[in-house]
């Protein structure tokens, strides 16, 4: 078992020179006017089916059969970097290739770029050792190897690789490093005959085991491996021949052990104790293995310098990749950014008596709101069984609220836990002029060990329907500011307070002087059910350039993953123009942001704008497979400033970095912040200038004024609204005000 990577004071992790950098690997070489052949695909009979996914498939084919980078060139059309020879069968359909012509490829042409990218992922496929790692697929890559290890489990490094070429020709691996868990017992080993493991989730061991398969243990069976299962008309052991490994069902024949009952999908088999392993969810590992969990937890979270490190090791274990002549270096590299510093100087968050700030929680505690809701009223909402909460928190909340300059009028209620019932007639004991509502309920969990109704979404739901928006907190939160005596310079009480104004109507900050023209930005997302996997609805939100004004709306019924020209359309009147007249607000030029992939869904956006006056800009945010961005200071990596970006002006997009310090320091639980990915689509504002906008709207979620979050709030309030949808606290179509669902 290896060591953890080195990060040893005195070592250098890299000859880069101090700076901020994207932890991105890069080529030696460029890929500068690769010379390929287009080839022709002959199909006996032609195809019936989907034509380009058919020469998709064929491409890969044909890769696979010549061990050399092959990619599609349109319709039954492939490209490929050296001589294409041989017949290969598609779908059952037998594939001849014809030489057309010769093409040389420039990766300034961004088709041409992206088909380089496509030989680059396959070349490097047959780069990556298979006697050092487990891979299908370059974005799921693991190492041999744990770096951890208990009786039962152990913890493994896991890369997922992705590419990208600059215009110049320079290959960027983005290497993301992170632990996967292995369980390393199978279950005759991990339970006896004595002992129930109903419930749990197990998978096949894929050592022991040709097959893939998973599903959860419905106790012992009565049954044992060389038994007759009427059902199938074998036993388990004339099943498994020519899937399970040989050796091991000649000594399973001998031993006739008991099997398991285990549910596959809706069917319920009968299985091998020793052809199963725990399915590593960490719940299971909580629960079998506590000391792992815990070191499992505490190491998952990786800082810079470990993260480099990881990406360093992997990128120095690749072969080199013979057909495109390209070797790795770690990086860290900026090739093919601007690097730009938004935050800079400049204060553009405006508080009390228009002061400026750098950060929200800093304006808050030394100037306060930028504006208060004037004479308003907040209920504290406690359970009638928690004296002390109900007799010190109210105080809390009135002290707190002057402290950042918004007094108002705090009374206490009270409601008894238990059947939902209790919960729904709550609305109606409040006085009429209650704004807002700070309810405390019980930790997650802890109502069904008492036998009662969580309250958390009725409470939510039935005051919502009332318009009276609701600040939720649990019991173990409170206690803790009581028996700290919290005021403003406590986090957990400071974004209570921030939410509180801002659902009672105030401005706790702003933007001042956003950069750029746009009037508007509306975030457009997809909900879908976690358990179905089937998409439920869109949904968007809309602020204005300040930052303070905001509504938001949710559809059901959206198929797929893309928006109609008819929910843009809804979304638009409803949320842009309908809103803005109502704040006396034109709007000249629009924002959309797309959570996601644009894309696939930009026809539709697009139809659904026109008749729109308006200039628009169509901006695409993308959370996963970002590089991440640190600071490094000539011998190791370290947490960065937030407020960075990485723009590349000829691409079109930029990564930007907007979590990291001052709020998230380098002894953080965290581990390196995340970045997400701008990307123009179409419209006037240049991308830097898209950027800078993004990052500042990430600076006044009024709900988390100590962290702010990596993502611009549009993109982030479309997706709560979703869930205000889909949890029933508002009806599809509802047009929601304010920032109820933050």
């Amino acid at each position: 078992m290896s060591e953890v990577p080195s990060t040893d004071p005195l070592s250098q992790q890299s000859s880069a020179e101090p700076g901020t950098y994207l932890l991105n690997a890069y080529s030696r070489s460029q890929l500068n006017d690769v010379s390929v052949t287009q080839y022709r695909l002959n199909v006996d009979g032609g195809v019936s089916g989907d034509r380009t996914a058919f020469t998709a498939s064929a491409a890969y084919s044909l890769d696979q059969e010549h061990g050399t980078p092959v990619s599609t060139a349109g319709t039954m059309r492939v490209l490929s970097a050296t001589s294409l020879s041989h017949t290969v069968y598609v779908w059952g359909q037998r594939v001849e290739v014809v030489e057309e012509k010769k093409i040389t490829l420039n990766p300034e042409n961004p088709r041409e770029r992206e088909t380089l990218r496509d030989f680059v992922q396959s070349c490097l496929r047959r780069a990556v050792p298979d006697e050092k790692y487990d891979y299908k697929f370059i974005n799921e890559i693991v190492r041999r190897e744990p770096e951890f290890t208990s009786k039962k489990f152990a913890a493994h490094p896991k890369y997922e690789l992705s590419i990208q070429i600059t215009n110049s020709g320079t290959v960027l691996a983005h290497v993301e490093s992170g632990y996967t868990l292995r369980s390393r017992m199978t279950l005759d080993e991990l339970y006896t005959k004595s002992e129930n493991p109903r419930g749990m989730k197990a998978a096949h061991d894929p050592e022991r085991y040709s097959r893939e398969g998973q599903g959860w243990l419905r106790g012992w069976s009565d049954l044992h491996y060389n038994d007759l299962i009427e059902d199938a008309g074998a036993s388990i052991a004339e099943m498994h021949e020519g899937v399970a490994d040989e050796e091991w069902r000649q000594k399973l024949i001998q031993e006739n052990p008991r099997l398991l009952k285990i549910k596959y999908g809706s069917n319920i088999r009968n299985q091998a104790p020793h052809f199963l392993k725990l399915a590593p969810r960490i719940e299971q590992v909580k629960d079998e293995d506590y000391d792992f969990f815990q070191r499992f937890m505490s190491r998952r979270s990786m800082m810079p310098g470990e993260k480099f490190e990881y990406t360093k090791e992997f990128i120095e274990n690749l072969s080199w990749l013979p057909v495109l002549e390209l070797e790795f270096e770690p990086g860290p590299t900026n090739d093919g950014y601007d690097r730009i510093d938004i935050r800079g100087t400049r204060d553009r968050l405006i508080f009390q008596n228009s002061t400026p700030a750098n950060n929200p929680s800093t304006g808050l505690r030394q100037s306060g709101v930028y504006q208060s809701p004037g004479q308003y009223r907040i209920g504290v909402l406690v359970p009638e069984a928690w004296d002390d909460i109900q007799q010190e928190f109210p105080g809390l909340i009135t002290k707190g609220l002057a402290e950042i300059q918004a007094p108002g009028g705090v009374t206490k209620y009270e409601y008894e836990l238990g059947d939902i019932s209790n919960y729904t007639p709550i609305a109606h004991r409040l006085h009429d002029e209650t704004e807002v509502v700070v309810a405390v309920v019980p930790d997650e969990g802890a109502s069904e060990q008492f036998g009662i109704e969580d309250p958390h979404h009725e409470v939510k739901r039935t005051l919502m329907r009332q318009g009276v928006p609701t600040q939720m907190t649990t019991k173990s939160t409170v206690d803790e500011l009581i028996k700290l005596g919290a005021d403003i310079g406590n986090d957990k009480m400071l974004n209570i307070l921030s939410a509180v104004v801002g659902k009672a109507g105030g401005t706790p900050w702003h933007i001042h002087n956003l950069p750029g023209e746009t009037d508007a930005f509306m975030g457009l997302d997809v909900s879908h059910d976690q358990s179905s996997g089937k998409h439920t609805g869109a949904s968007a939100s809309v602020v204005l350039s300040d930052g303070t004004t905001y509504a938001a709306e949710s559809t059901v019924g959206q198929s797929g993953e893309e928006f109609s020209a008819e929910h843009v359309q809804q979304f638009v009147r409803d949320l842009v123009f309908d809103f803005a007249m109502d704040q006396g607000t034109e709007i000249n030029r629009l924002c959309i942001m797309r959570d996601g992939k644009v894309p696939e869904d930009i026809d539709a956006i697009q139809d659904g704008l026109r008749g729109v006056s308006a200039e628009i800009d169509i901006v695409g945010v993308r959370k996963s497979g970002q590089p991440r961005v640190a600071e490094y200071d000539g011998t190791h990596f370290q947490v960065a400033e937030k407020g960075i970006a990485f723009v590349s002006d000829k691409q079109g997009y930029a990564i930007v970095h907007g979590s990291g310090k001052p709020e998230i320091k380098d002894d953080n639980s965290v581990g390196t912040p995340q970045t997400y990915r701008i990307t123009q689509h179409s419209g006037p504002t240049d991308i830097e200038t898209l950027a800078r906008q993004a990052y500042w709207l990430s600076e006044v979620h009024i709900g988390s004024p100590v962290r702010s979050p990596r993502l611009p709030i549009p993109i982030e309030y479309a997706d709560k609204a979703a869930g205000y949808v889909s949890d029933e606290i508002v009806s599809p179509g509802t047009v929601i005000k304010g920032p109820a669902y933050i």
